[in-house]
């Protein structure tokens, strides 16, 4: 998949989900008119008309993205996700969460989502569905996995390809100027802290205080809008020197960050 293609994508969801509101506002008006139901048409026609417009907003905006947006091939085939430098994030529904990370010549080159989903749980408001502990598989463009994280409470256990665990990320998210903390093998300590001044920009600190990795809005270079058409999309960089469990970690930050976002 390309950053094109997940527009073209999203668009078309964006689409169905304005027809949709707009088939069952007209059958509910039907219905009130077949059987003479006595209830305020007006107040029951404004949310849906609202959902109708916004959602055929989104259609023709992200139509326009996809049009915009360059064709984009993979300038090597041998990518490996866990060793990319520079991530583009975005986002696709899913009952808690669902990251697409994409490489800055507009190509799939991962996601993290669950492992396990049932369809019940769309429908399931969010302070039930948190209770459910969830599974949550990391996965390169190929879809083979490649690590995973384990939610349990106020942590994930991260776990590597063959189910071995190399750290655990401690959620913080009751304290203002971070989102949590790892402590991987060898007794190593993270930390990953928010950036002042942002909502969900954070970094990644080792103990010696020097910065592995960084999530930033608004700072991708001019040359990557040749494909990805959204200035605010989040730019994940890792230092070279950061293995796999550092790197998970980071992810476990993202799950955790990240958790509803597109619901």
């Amino acid at each position: 998949m390309s950053i094109r293609q997940y527009y073209q994508q999203t668009a078309y969801i964006s689409l169905n989900a304005s027809i949709i509101s707009a088939g069952l506002l007209t059958m509910i008006m039907a219905a009130s008119l077949l059987f003479s139901w006595n209830i305020p048409l007006f107040l029951v026609a404004v949310p849906f008309l609202f959902l109708v417009f916004l959602h055929y907003n989104q259609f023709i905006l992200y139509k326009n993205k996809s049009e915009e947006s360059a064709e984009a091939f993979h300038r090597y085939d041998d990518k490996q996700f866990l060793k990319q430098n520079h991530l583009l994030i975005a986002f696709a529904p899913a009952p808690a969460v669902r990251l697409l990370f994409f490489t800055p010549d507009g190509m799939l080159a991962g996601e993290l989502r669950e492992q396990r989903t049932r369809n019940y749980r769309w429908f399931i408001p969010y302070f039930l569905d948190k209770r459910i502990k969830k599974q949550i598989g990391i996965y390169d463009s190929k879809g083979n996995l490649q690590g995973r994280l384990k939610q349990e409470r106020y942590r994930f256990k991260i776990l590597n390809e063959q189910n071995d665990i190399i750290g655990i990320f401690l959620e913080k998210k009751k304290e203002k100027d971070t989102i949590g903390s790892a402590v991987l093998g060898g007794g190593r300590k993270l930390k990953i802290d928010k950036i002042p001044g942002s909502i969900r920009d954070f970094k990644l600190v080792r103990e010696d205080g020097y910065t592995t990795a960084t999530l930033r809005k608004g700072w991708m270079p001019l040359e990557w809008t040749r494909f990805f058409k959204e200035a605010n999309t989040p730019v994940l960089t890792f230092d070279y020197t950061m293995g796999k469990a550092e790197r998970m970690a980071v992810f476990a930050a993202l799950a955790s960050l990240y958790m509803y976002y597109d619901h």
